[in-house]
């Protein structure tokens, strides 16, 4: 069998190079981990004993089905395959629901370029034998409506042994021989029992009826989620409202008193120069006022062709570039750390750099000189950790529960140096909302504040 050179190898492409291909479908990740599920679930229900050849994401717990059959049901072996700088899939890496004692063994593939875009999953059994193979689409445009969490792949999904057979011929020459490869994957075939050549049209059926429950339980999902991101859409809307009235009708009243006093014939030059300072301020804080709903009505928009997987390491060190000199100007160390190889992030790129931009803006405002912000990124099991923290003046007690309502400033912003309308973390906590992230803090009055951003990550 002819296999293309390690470096040019695509699990995808040898499946298209036999007489008869299997046919081809472009569909969403979401949908590609919905089908893994339904398998995992027909060997569990069927009893069927079976080795698995696995290759999935490290991250947002692609692996669940995988710890799920290796617990519920009869798994003879399973190989679990990475590539060199992913997060190695061992057993005691991936979770502790995977026993050291599992049936779970870790086989480390090389880095072809087109294979580090590919995930598969094999089933073998004498009974029943699957081919379940993706290959992600780098820059591809999704389509209108496609969220940016469920990026498109091109999926070959195949009960014919033949294409079994040369993918995983593809697969063994790409394997990685260390000191823990199992002996037999070197010298024989990978594949251990003799596989049914008719596929079992009982046992078929079967696997239909667990794909359609499988997808009506994600539509179900899906719509449940619609509704709550629907319902708290509407809540913040209607409170957004109310406070906006309440605010200007403040802003209204601040200025109405200040040009009344102006125009009084009493008043000194002193007094006549502190209401002038006033009516800039309230000036000021309409603008910034102004400015945040424009910023939020931009970001409630649909999102029409979603960006590409976004890497934080890519992102950061442009957006702290941004804030360096208003930093040196003030006295503040500004810095970063940003490891390399963490996965991408499932969140619009404008709104990620509009989260860090706000943090970095609120962290620098409240920090005096001589003080220190800092920004770090971290994996943390299935979200990238992203922490934003300061030496500032840090966040009274009274006001911690309060400080993402919309408009509300702080005691410790109600300096007329400080200018803002107080929508900054609203902007912030919304726009997380909407990409599945979260947002928490911790702070001390006169030690400083911590933003801690958890977000979602992408398929990889």
């Amino acid at each position: 069998m002819n296999l293309p050179p390690n470096a040019e190898l695509s699990l995808y492409q040898l499946t298209q190079g036999i007489a008869s291909p299997p046919p081809t479908l472009m569909v969403s990740s979401t949908t590609f981990k919905a089908l893994i599920g339904a398998i995992v679930d027909f060997l569990i229900e069927r009893n069927i004993s079976a080795t698995l050849w696995v290759k999935l994401p490290a991250t947002g717990r692609w692996l669940a089905e995988i710890e799920q059959y290796c617990q519920q049901g009869q798994p003879e072996q399973i190989y679990l395959c990475s590539i060199p700088r992913e997060t190695t899939l061992t057993s005691s890496q991936s979770s502790p629901a995977i026993a050291p004692t599992s049936p779970v063994v870790p086989i480390i593939l090389e880095a072809s370029s087109q294979l580090k875009k590919e995930f598969f999953l094999v089933v073998l059994s004498p009974q029943f034998c699957s081919l379940l193979l993706a290959q992600r689409q780098p820059g591809q445009a999704s389509g209108k409506g496609i969220s940016p969490q469920s990026p498109r792949l091109n999926i070959v999904y195949s009960f014919d042994p033949m294409a079994i057979a040369r993918v995983l011929a593809g697969i063994k020459q790409a394997i990685t021989i260390t000191d823990s490869t199992p002996e037999a994957l070197i010298a024989d075939t990978l594949i251990s029992c003799s596989l049914p050549t008719t596929p079992d049209t009982t046992l078929l059926t079967n696997l239909f009826l667990k794909q359609i429950q499988h997808s009506e339980a994600v539509q179900s999902a899906k719509t449940e989620a619609a509704i709550e991101t629907l319902t708290k859409s509407l809540t913040f809307n209607k409170e957004l409202l109310t406070n906006l009235t309440r605010e200007l009708g403040l802003y209204l009243t601040n200025m109405k008193t200040a040009l009344r006093l102006l125009d009084s014939t009493q008043s000194k030059k002193e007094q006549h120069k502190r209401y002038l300072q006033l009516l800039q301020q309230q000036c000021d804080r309409q603008s910034s006022l102004l400015t945040g709903l424009l910023e939020l009505e931009q970001f409630d928009r649909p999102i029409d062709e979603p960006d590409s997987p976004l890497k934080l390491e890519d992102l950061i060190p442009g957006i702290v570039s941004i804030y360096q000199p208003i930093a040196e100007e003030k006295g503040i160390m500004l810095g970063y750390t940003v490891p390399a190889g963490l996965p991408p992030v499932s969140c619009p790129g404008n709104w990620l750099r509009q989260i860090l931009l706000n943090l970095l803006n609120n962290s620098l405002k409240f920090t005096p000189a001589s003080g220190r912000v800092y920004v770090q990124v971290n994996l943390n099991n299935d979200m990238v950790e992203l922490t934003v923290s300061d030496t500032g003046v840090g966040i009274d007690s009274s006001d911690l529960p309060k400080i993402f309502n919309s408009f509300y400033r702080g005691r410790n912003a109600t300096s007329p140096a400080i200018q803002g309308a107080g929508l900054g973390l609203t902007i912030v906590q919304h726009l997380l909302d909407r990409c599945g992230g979260s947002i928490s803090f911790t702070s001390k009055p006169g030690k400083g504040s911590t933003f801690k951003v958890m977000l979602p990550t992408s398929l990889a």
